[in-house]
């Protein structure tokens, strides 16, 4: 049966990632190739409202999907946290007589690609964060490059600290899931690993590094932390006092709290490089690229096929299907207590 969509809208929601253009550029160019006309929705939901949009030709998408960022540019919103909120979308997206919207983003913009399917409008979504925390997909977009930068800064601090013989604290992103401080420790060989999932005792970290200098003579080590970890007794509490637009507590600091209590135990020289956006605006890694274009190639087939209400899903074994929004929206995919002991052995 032919699609009765004509036009597709494409919005780029929450924090940037590595490899979104590429999910742009490649929903652009299925349109165009299925003679449907690609929308490209800028500045994120409140763009949507004040009508920041328009029709996206070929040279919006050329020559985009080695770049970070996103074209769209994107925001993070309070639209869809009212009752009325879908039905405001809905209209907004009336005016533009858009069929159908493609949500690229994490787990509050396909919260908001769920309410908006349950209104009736067709959604699917494309999972796209660097904390890799989303339900239903084995990987998102941008994490790999995110990793990869995470892992060439400790090779890169492992210099430093081994000349100096430093106790080096790098500090990466990781809210509520530590999936870039635990893959980065493995490949990086990050001497310990702290994440959210895992609360850790001062004193046990204390005794590691002892242990690893006095008993086994390594003048030096690395230590990644995640910007959500905490300390048991909650002395090291990055939340600065201050909220984002989602009424979250800012996180930041934690890395360098950590550093300065080494110091003030141990009185060994530490320091904290704290990665922060660096993780975000890398140009994506060939394995982000890949990723970004087989989600966002079946998220239009999910669409042109009337199955709305969908994310596309990497699963075991490098296949895509179709994961029901609300099998996503408000659960987290955290690191298992399995893998974080390959960072906890290997590292």
């Amino acid at each position: 049966m032919e699609s009765t969509i004509k036009r597709i809208g494409i919005i780029t929601s929450g924090g940037d990632a590595p490899g979104t253009n590429a999910c742009i550029r490649v929903i652009a160019r299925r349109c165009f190739d299925a003679g449907i006309e690609p929308w490209g929705i800028f500045d994120s939901w409140d763009g949507l409202i004040s009508g920041n949009v328009r029709k996206l030709e070929r040279p919006d998408v050329a020559g985009i999907v080695q770049h970070a960022g996103t074209v769209l540019r994107s925001a993070r919103s309070r639209l869809f946290l009212e009752p009325g909120d879908p039905q405001k979308a809905k209209d907004a997206l009336a005016k533009f007589s858009l069929d159908g919207l493609v949500v690229i983003g994490g787990n509050g913009s396909q919260a908001a690609s769920a309410l908006l399917a349950d209104s009736g409008f067709p959604c699917v979504g494309v999972p796209k964060t660097i904390d890799n925390d989303l339900v239903g997909t084995e990987m998102s977009v941008g994490f790999q490059t995110a990793v990869q930068e995470a892992t060439s800064a400790l090779d890169s601090l492992r210099a430093t600290a081994e000349s100096h013989s430093r106790v080096m604290v790098v500090e990466v992103m990781g809210r509520h899931a530590g999936w870039i401080a635990v893959e980065a420790a493995i490949a990086g060989g990050a001497d310990i690993a702290l994440i959210p999932e895992h609360e850790f005792s001062l004193d046990d970290v204390f005794e590691r590094l002892r242990v690893r200098h006095d008993v086994h003579g390594r003048k030096y080590s690395i230590v990644i932390i995640a910007e959500g970890a905490m300390d048991r007794a909650k002395k090291l509490d990055a939340r600065r006092g201050t909220r984002d637009v989602m009424g979250r507590p800012r996180l930041g600091g934690v890395g360098t709290m950590l550093a300065h209590e080494i110091e003030r135990k141990l009185g060994w020289d530490s320091r904290c490089t704290t990665l922060g956006y660096l993780q975000r605006c890398a140009a994506p890694i060939a394995p982000d690229r890949l990723l970004a274009t087989k989600l966002s190639d079946k998220a239009v087939d999910y669409l042109l096929a009337g199955q709305g209400g969908v994310m596309a899903g990497l699963i075991a074994g490098g296949g895509i299907e179709a994961v029901p929004l609300k099998d996503v929206v408000g659960k987290l995919k955290t690191v298992t207590d399995d893998y974080f002991r390959l960072a906890e052995i290997f590292g």
